[in-house]
């Protein structure tokens, strides 16, 4: 495959120059999977789902068993993670809207303090032709600088067609449901599937950074286990639709569904063997990635880079896989916006032993915590609060809450979830006891003796949605060409947005 470019080089060489003024600094691998549960793997206690190589991880680093998105849907959550700023202050509040002018991201700021930085798989901002700060570019789509090196070009090369998912005939037993229809055994070899290159360009990556001395971010994000669900042998097969937990769905899911425009009825299930079948995928995907990250870990340790570099894993959102009757994301309930999150800091770092954290916390502080980590400062603006003190023995001032928006708002603290609709909070109004209903069954927002409840979280909410806080600045950083998106283009850009959050 094609190693680093000339401008990668050019921008490696300014980089290591900038070492010189300051010490070596930790690596940084970020594996991002989308759409997984927080609950989907062995080390959470999951029942089917097997996951040796994150159980590994979780068993040397820190596991937060729970961790929230603070947008549940992709463009959202993942410009909130690496800008460290909500959703409505960078203004990516839905799948395809840029971001304000002059927002800046994390891997454009380690840049900036001589890291050299790069991606494999799925980044899914928009406008799409960008670098967002990555000096090294494998993109999953056609996005980024160089898509002529990425996935869909590849598979062009290979088989004469950039299809992603094509399946073999006959292994989709439902080709005319919205939602059934993803299903079927990938067409072309295992090692050609999405899942495989992604892992192969992060390989490729890091024995092209062994005895380098300019620190490196890498960012492997998997698509899996988001749809289609489609995966190759031995994947697709690897566990029994019949052995999979389903939840009940609710009495009149059929006429939810029937009452849904085709794009929508995606969102919704009202079939348990479709569920089954779909779950099996879902957990066999899962499996795969466990599989890829074991590959990566284990060159980490071969290249004898594992000693300096901060391992991340967690999940941009969830999916609801058939609770309360939903498929995929979208929305505030558990299986959509609660996330895994595994820290793993390097060799002797005070997070590491196989620590649980069960504070709550947001996937904003991922970005200040990663700069605290690295010895850099985390600069004004920036929302997301550092968990790395939590990881490291406890902080007592830990804030122990977490606000979460797209169409509907979620604000959680002290046990309780409360979820609002409508654009000034007008709409439906939830309340749940986690501790004590942690399926979400028994809304408690009418109730008398929650009302003060209510009434205080409604607060905290609009407080978060005032807050507007400078954009970020860097001493001495000129502003990258994404952020420099005049309005009337963003608008534009906007206008052609999909008007929906499910695939």
């Amino acid at each position: 495959m094609s190693g680093l470019n000339r401008r990668e080089l050019l921008a490696g060489a300014a980089g290591a120059s900038a070492l010189h003024a300051a010490p070596r600094r930790p690596n940084i691998l970020c594996i991002m999977v989308d759409e997984m549960r927080w609950d989907a793997m062995s080390c959470g206690g999951h029942r089917i789902v097997q996951t040796p190589a994150l159980d590994k991880l979780a068993r040397q680093g820190t596991r937060f068993t729970n961790c929230y998105t603070v947008s549940p849907v992709c463009c959202p959550a993942r410009a909130c993670f690496f800008s460290g700023r909500f959703a409505h202050v960078n203004g990516v509040e839905l799948n395809g809207y840029p971001a304000h002018t002059g927002e800046i991201f994390l891997p454009t700021i380690l840049r900036h303090h001589g890291y050299h930085t790069a991606i494999s798989g799925k980044l899914h901002y928009t406008p799409k032709q960008f670098d967002y700060g990555f000096d090294q570019f494998w993109s999953f789509t056609n996005e980024g600088p160089t898509p002529e090196i990425g996935y869909m070009a590849f598979l062009q090369k290979a088989y004469g067609s950039p299809e992603k998912w094509p399946k073999v005939p006959g292994t989709c037993p439902w080709p005319d449901d919205p939602l059934g229809r993803d299903v079927g055994v990938f067409r072309h070899r295992r090692e050609d599937f999405e899942t495989e290159w992604i892992t192969d360009r992060s390989l490729e990556y890091l024995r092209a950074r062994k005895d380098q001395q300019q620190p490196w971010f890498l960012f492997t994000s998997y698509l899996k286990p988001h749809s289609p669900s489609v995966e190759p042998q031995p994947w697709f097969g690897k566990y029994k639709p019949s052995d999979m937990p389903i939840p009940a769905l609710p009495p009149n899911a059929k006429e939810i569904r029937a009452s849904k425009r085709d794009r929508q009825k995606r969102a919704f299930v009202d079939d348990p063997e479709m569920m089954r079948v779909m779950s099996a995928i879902y957990y066999g995907s899962i499996a795969h990635v466990d599989q890829q990250v074991a590959r990566i870990l284990t060159e980490l340790e071969r290249l004898g880079m594992a000693d300096d570099t901060i391992v991340v894993f967690t999940a941009d959102h969830g999916n609801m896989l058939g609770d309360h009757g939903r498929w995929f994301k979208g929305v505030m309930y558990e299986g959509s916006s609660h996330v895994p999150m595994i820290w793993r800091g390097v060799k002797g770092a005070k997070e590491n032993g196989g620590k649980i954290a069960e504070q709550p916390i947001e996937n904003l502080g991922v970005m200040p915590a990663l700069l605290e980590a690295a010895g850099l400062p985390v600069p004004a603006g920036v929302q997301g609060k550092s968990f790395l003190k939590l990881a490291r023995g406890g902080d007592p001032q830990w804030k122990s809450t977490v606000f979460s928006q797209l169409r509907d708002r979620m604000w959680i603290e002290g046990g309780f979830k409360y979820i609002e609709s409508g654009k000034s909070g007008d709409g439906q109004r939830e309340l749940f006891d986690l501790q004590n209903d942690p399926k979400e069954e028994r809304n408690l927002a009418a109730e008398p003796a929650h009302r003060e409840r209510v009434e205080r979280s409604r607060e905290r909410i609009k407080r978060v949605q005032d807050e507007k806080p400078v954009p970020v600045r860097i001493a001495g950083m000129s502003t990258p060409a994404y952020a420099q998106l005049d309005e009337a283009t963003r608008k534009a850009a906007i206008a052609r947005a999909p008007d929906n959050i499910n695939p």
